[in-house]
């Protein structure tokens, strides 16, 4: 009887479980359609459901409801009605000036020397003005150019017989270089210099400039008219770009690192993408030479976009602890790595908390190397005189180092886990290439990677305003202005004049001397005429 009925409780307890299954797939199934439901209602877009879809999404919530509430099969379902979508106005995206900027009128004729026809050796009569308009951006005002060029050309060309020559063609004054930076394009050389200091400079994004542009000047700039004028304009200064690289790789000493950057690609449906600015920089020379950096946009962060961004390098090269740099030096053999004592010390300042005496003695001992290094700057030794001073201060107290973590390494007191046994592990797995910037022949190295970073600074400040990059060629596009810019302010020099003044020759300048115009032999070049200009007006 009992065997029965535990038999009959087990089939009962199966059926239930089975059921209850049943239930629990259909309450996931349910929970996956309001999820849906819920996104097609409130995500971000402009996508509609009809009420069709929607009854068809909501068609087990029905079910549900008959199963679960006595006397609601009757009821009917609700009546869903289809709203009238009101057509939204938008401001006018044209790009308008207003009629009372303040006008300039430049007249360009043809030399002396072009007015003489060549064939019929007549002069060429002048027949009209060609006008074209230009808008120049000066600090504080717009203001409108009325560009004229005169039209000349003989009027009845014949020899001394009287008979009739070909028709000399009709020739019209170059237009200046300032003016033709983007050929048809409005906007001249200033503008455009205004547009990409403010953006790359002062982290200003367009929508911002178009704002302050409206307010100030009542000029409505569109910004894809702004962002046109960016690509054309990196097209003139990648020829600046490639000849800073070229320029860098020709080095024996580089440094490099990376940052991130989200990357929103219109191409790629998703979330934002994590990308990256990779950065290589020259430092410059004790005595005050040299020096450069340069900017490159990958999605990537693997050591293929390194050893693309690095071509056929050969030299030292100073980095962080990033794992792709040791296989850089394998599969090369071309460089000679040296890490970063910055990022050294931040681990173990980081471990303060947790290490105790211990890690307090490893940060005073890495603030001596430092105090040597900045011996060597305040003296301003070369860098024969900084490796001897290395030797005599730096070697002491890195074989204290070494030392000390060989033994804390196998102390027990200090568990790998730990930020100071973290610490201690980092540093040991490159100590050859942390001590390698105190050995003899290695006095130009520094001992950090603290420049490199500081330059890569001015695009957090970016990131922050205008927050993600839209498209993997408009990266590549910052990475070149974010190269003049921060080349401009490691020279010292402003890069609103630099601007205004190098792109309008880039184009007509002869190509085997481009680097003439990079920021320091631009700056080098005109520090040399104002000098020769003083000893003049002095004499």
């Amino acid at each position: 009887m009992l065997h029965k009925q535990y038999e009959a409780l087990k089939i009962e307890l199966e059926s239930e479980r089975k059921a209850l299954k049943i239930e629990q797939r259909a309450r996931i199934e349910l929970e996956w359609k309001v999820k849906e439901l819920l996104a097609r209602l409130f995500k971000p877009g402009s996508e509609k459901i009809s009420p069709d879809q929607l009854q068809l999404l909501l068609e087990g919530f029905e079910q549900d409801a008959a199963m679960s509430a006595p006397g609601s099969a009757g009821e009917e379902a609700p009546e869903f009605t289809e709203e009238v979508a009101v057509k939204k106005t938008h401001p006018s995206k044209r790009t308008v000036f207003p009629a009372d900027l303040p006008e300039r009128i430049i007249e360009i004729d043809l030399p002396e020397d072009e007015r003489i026809c060549p064939v019929t050796g007549a002069v060429r009569a002048f027949i009209r003005w060609e006008e074209t308009i230009k808008i120049n951006f000066v600090p504080g005002y717009f203001e409108r150019l009325i560009v004229r060029r005169a039209v000349r050309a003989v009027k009845m060309p014949a020899d001394a017989a009287g008979n009739l020559l070909p028709e000399s063609p009709v020739i019209t004054a170059e237009m200046p270089a300032e003016y033709r930076v983007i050929p048809g394009a409005i906007a001249a050389a200033g503008l455009l210099a205004w547009l990409i200091v403010s953006k790359y400079c002062d982290h200003l994004p367009f929508y911002r400039q178009q704002q302050i542009f409206k307010r100030q000047h009542q000029v409505n700039i569109d910004r894809n008219m702004m962002c046109h004028w960016m690509k054309r304009c990196c097209v003139v200064l990648g020829i600046l770009y490639e000849a800073m690289r070229t320029e860098l790789l020709s080095g024996n000493y580089l440094q490099i690192d990376e940052t991130f950057i989200k990357l929103l690609d219109p191409d790629t449906k998703g979330k934002a993408k994590q990308s990256h600015f990779w950065v290589i920089r020259r430092p410059p020379e004790p005595s005050g030479g040299g020096g450069g950096v340069l900017f490159h946009f990958d999605p990537g962060r693997n050591h293929e976009v390194a050893l693309e961004l690095l071509g056929d390098y050969r030299g030292s090269l100073q980095c962080d602890g990033y794992k792709v740099y040791p296989v850089i030096d394998r599969k090369t053999g071309r460089v000679t790595l040296f890490f970063c004592w910055a990022h050294v010390r931040r681990k173990f300042v980081e471990s303060l908390e947790f290490g105790g005496p211990a890690a307090a003695w490893y940060v005073a001992e890495i603030q001596r190397l430092y105090r040597v290094e900045n011996q060597a700057r305040e003296s301003g030794l070369d860098a024969s005189g900084r490796e001897r001073l290395r030797e005599e201060l730096s070697r002491p107290v890195l074989t204290r180092i070494k030392e000390r973590l060989d033994r804390d390494r196998g102390d027990e007191l200090f568990l790998p886990s730990s930020p100071l046994g973290k610490a201690i592990n980092y540093t040991l797995e490159r100590w050859s290439g942390l001590e390698r910037y105190a050995e003899s022949g290695w006095g130009h190295i520094e001992i950090d990677n603290n420049g490199i970073e500081n330059a890569i600074r001015p695009t957090a400040v970016g990131k922050k305003n205008w927050l993600f990059i839209g498209h993997p060629k408009a990266g590549q596009r910052s990475a070149i202005l974010y190269t003049i810019i921060e080349n401009c302010r490691l020279c010292g020099i402003n890069p609103l004049k630099y601007l205004c003044d190098v792109m309008p020759k880039i184009m007509d300048h002869p190509a085997g001397r481009v680097s003439e115009l990079l920021p320091r032999q631009w700056k080098a070049a005109r520090d040399a005429s104002a000098e020769e200009t003083a000893h003049v007006m002095a004499a």
